[in-house]
């Protein structure tokens, strides 16, 4: 099965979607902390911690996505050479369960037949 990169030239317009959100993010919680703080934090100070605090749970989230497509990746293997149980295993995160489903619909779809266990799986 061919291997796909984690991360792509195709898809910049999408990391720099991503990227403005963090930005925009950033800049709401400055804004938020130098009012609370009644503006004892800096503007440099409030953009540095917002920044990175946005950031960080940015990189969980990736992380932890990259983890959970390794951990798909067999039963999307099973899935591709058209196994009724491909057995993919359950993971946290909405939009991977959802692509999952999406992925076990079409082979279904193209198979013509119901890919058995597969639904309570996810």
């Amino acid at each position: 099965m061919e291997e796909y990169p984690l991360l792509s030239k195709d898809n910049l317009p999408a990391y720099l979607k991503v990227m403005s959100s963090w930005c925009a993010l950033s800049v709401a919680i400055a804004a938020v902390l130098r009012r609370i703080s009644g503006g004892s934090v800096s503007r440099r100070t409030g953009m540095a911690f917002s920044g990175a605090a946005v950031m960080l749970g940015m990189m969980i989230m990736f992380t932890a996505s990259a983890l959970n497509l390794r951990k798909l990746r067999p039963g999307f293997q099973r899935l591709a050479k058209g196994e009724k149980e491909p057995d993919i295993p359950k993971v946290w995160c909405p939009v991977l369960t959802m692509a999952t489903r999406s992925a076990v619909e079409l082979c279904e779809r193209v198979s013509g037949e119901s890919a058995a266990g597969t639904e309570g799986s996810l």
